[in-house]
């Protein structure tokens, strides 16, 4: 197992809910298009970071998983694996981003089409068939990320940690409770958000995670460790004037094992609550500046990387932000019946490589 201490990159391989993200917003009635799911957040997260990013998926070479896969290697993720056999049809996701009556925008996700009122393709896991494969390919990896479980998800964590690698579990929802409570006993990290387990929090009671992280929106998060299993320990959020809370989630995921583990499960050993605390700060700080973008990692397709940092840097400190941003976007502009499988042909397809062209932010 080789470690980023090395010389080499750390390596986040992720099993999960990888689509695109068709994103309608108030500063452009346009829809915009990403690639997203909270394991594409991840991967495309970190793969900024300076990670190598391997994501397992099963998408098809339909437009949307055209689109995903164009747009992760933009930003450096290994597609390789992609589309594992047998591939289906990529899944979709609308978010929908409006004001509330207070003033404050919200985003609600929505799983059919606008044009044609269809449901979108449903997320489909990597097949058990595909477990040995993988495993042949000997692809080592400091972290494995995982926010389904499947039979194959479970074993690929058995597999990984049986080598050393961190198991970072992100669960939105049980699904198989057994595959479920299997995966608990596996994972080094268990992060989950207090409005999402409300579906599954009968089942956290047995977890083997070495370190618990509860998020609680804008009131920050909370984490306690196996060695002090008793103690919650809170961390604020940063206040900052939102634009859109989607994916602050995966931002503070990708804070924390960017800082926290990249050496993977080196990293919890030995680390004190206050460094637990000092890391999950700057993850808040990740999350919070992409709070001030619309989509789940808007801050990446508006600002280079350096200002990416800068900014970060500056909210940790809590210094005001004065300098003006550069806009600089990736964004596909066409109606949602180009990527939606199961409207009429329309002859605006959408064409992922022609907005590839464009300027990008320095890596």
């Amino acid at each position: 197992m080789h470690r980023a201490g090395l010389g080499r990159k750390p390596t986040i391989i992720a099993a999960g809910f990888f689509a695109l993200d068709v994103v309608f917003g108030l500063d452009d009635p346009a829809p915009k298009f990403y690639a997203g799911g909270t394991s594409g957040n991840i991967v495309a997260g970190l793969s900024y970071m300076g990670w190598e990013a391997l994501p397992l998926a099963r998408l098809s070479d339909d437009v949307a998983g055209d689109f995903v896969r164009k747009d992760l290697k933009r930003w450096g993720v290994d597609t390789q694996f992609l589309g594992l056999s047998p591939v289906a049809a990529s899944p979709i996701v609308l978010e929908k981003i409006e004001l509330s009556k207070n003033g404050v925008p919200k985003h609600r996700f929505l799983w059919n089409c606008p044009d044609c009122n269809g449901y979108f393709p449903p997320f489909k896991p990597v097949l058990q068939s595909s477990v040995d494969f993988l495993k042949s390919e000997r692809k080592d990896a400091d972290v494995f990320f995982a926010d389904r479980v499947s039979r194959s998800t479970v074993e690929l964590a058995r597999y990984y940690g049986s080598k050393g690698t961190l198991i970072y579990f992100e669960p939105s929802a049980a699904g198989d409770a057994k595959l479920f409570r299997e995966m608990l006993q596996l994972c080094d990290v268990l992060k989950y958000s207090t409005q999402r387990a409300r579906s599954f929090s009968e089942l956290l009671r047995d977890h083997k995670a070495h370190l618990e992280i509860e998020t609680l929106g804008e009131d920050g998060l909370r984490f306690r460790t196996r060695h002090s299993f008793g103690t919650w320990n809170s961390v604020p959020a940063f206040e900052v004037k939102i634009k859109d809370t989607a994916g602050s989630g995966d931002w503070t995921s990708v804070g924390l094992i960017a800082s926290m583990f990249t050496n993977g499960r080196d990293g919890l050993g030995g680390t004190s609550k206050e460094d637990i605390s000092s890391f999950l700060e700057h993850a808040q700080a990740l999350a919070a500046l992409n709070c001030q973008f619309e989509g789940a990692r808007g801050a990446m397709y508006q600002m280079s990387r350096p200002r990416f940092t800068d900014a970060v840097a500056s909210l940790e400190s809590k210094r005001p932000e004065k300098r003006k941003q550069r806009k600089i976007s990736l964004a596909c502009f066409s109606p949602t019946s180009s990527v939606c499988p199961r409207c009429k042909p329309n002859k605006l397809v959408l064409q992922p490589e022609e907005f590839h062209d464009r300027e990008v932010p320095q890596r």
